[in-house]
């Protein structure tokens, strides 16, 4: 059966509404009827089969049959807190993060972020990236699908989360670290998630590192080689899932 994000579905009446993309998804591409079983999910952890009960030009409304048993979500936490990176990258970022059992993106300005975005343009890739979770949600069955926050500054992501969250390691990649290594902070003892901070394009600057440091984020270094954005994101949550989440098990 084919899955569909709803955002609107009513417990008292047994029904789900798609409207926007999933409708056109629905109806134009995968053309749909009446009767068609299909499965619909509410982005925060429930998951039903229903049928198509009207199929309008404005809105398909499907017969809710039956909740389904489901847990897809990872038992440990991630929060990654992303630096703003150029359109194809961040959209990557966000598609495989989701992939991964990402559960909150924050995209973030630094010094050397290479691509500005005014409010309105923050507001509107705010709107794509959440569409692109969306997606990849709908892709790789996930039952909740993770929040992409508003763009902030890594100030404000250092104060938001400064000593705080005492059952979350807390950590910031960066490459001029030689000391910590990543796969000996990652200790489940004690903790139930993992805030991670991942440089722009490019990088951290000296002084954000340290200031990240003083606010409880704990350098590692992520091997020899000097990564990209993207393959930082991808790869620490990948390593942060096998370690602590569900990838090893």
């Amino acid at each position: 059966m084919k899955r569909f994000f709803a955002e609107h579905i009513s417990d008292k009446e047994k029904i789900a509404l798609l409207t926007g993309k999933e409708l056109h998804h629905l109806k134009d591409v995968l053309r749909l009827k009446k009767g068609d079983k299909v499965i619909v999910f509410d982005g925060k952890g429930r998951e039903f089969t229903g049928s198509l009960k009207t199929v309008t030009r404005d809105e398909v409304c499907v017969a809710i049959e039956k909740q389904l048993d489901v847990s897809r979500e990872s038992r440990f936490r991630i929060i990654l807190a992303q630096g703003l990176a150029r359109a194809e990258k961040m959209d990557i970022i966000i598609q495989k993060a989701t992939e991964l059992g990402v559960s909150e993106i924050i995209p973030f300005t630094a010094s050397r972020v290479v691509s500005r975005l005014n409010s309105e343009q923050a507001a509107k890739k705010i709107q794509r990236w959440q569409r692109i979770a969306i997606e990849a949600a709908k892709q790789c069955r996930r039952d909740v699908i993770p929040q992409i926050k508003e763009l902030v500054t890594l100030a404000e992501v250092l104060s938001k989360y400064s000593h705080s969250m005492e059952k979350y390691i807390k950590i910031i990649p960066w490459e001029g670290e030689n000391r910590n290594n990543l796969k000996d902070i990652l200790k489940p003892e004690g903790f139930s998630g993992c805030i991670v901070l991942i440089g722009p394009e490019g990088g951290f600057e000296e002084r954000e590192a340290a200031l990240a440091e003083k606010a409880g984020f704990l350098p590692v270094m992520l091997g020899p080689r000097i990564l990209r954005t993207e393959t930082a994101a991808i790869s620490i949550a990948a390593i942060i899932q096998y370690e602590l989440g569900d990838m090893g098990k």
